[in-house]
């Protein structure tokens, strides 16, 4: 159990952490964080998706 509680946190830290580094210098992997997980990162924090708006130029704010 402690196992899986522990893959779904690196999951999750994973997917943070691509929203942030990985997405704002790949244009399809961008549009998609900025279309679809966005919308629920936003609510954890802003900052996530800031550095994919200031790729696209300020678009979806």
């Amino acid at each position: 159990m402690r196992n899986l509680l522990l893959l779904l946190i690196l999951v999750a830290a994973g997917f943070v952490l691509v929203a942030m580094y990985v997405a704002p210098t790949q244009p399809q992997l961008r549009a998609w964080y900025r279309d679809n997980a966005c919308v629920h990162l936003d609510k954890l924090s802003p900052q996530i998706c800031a550095p994919i708006r200031q790729a696209d130029g300020g678009q979806g704010a």
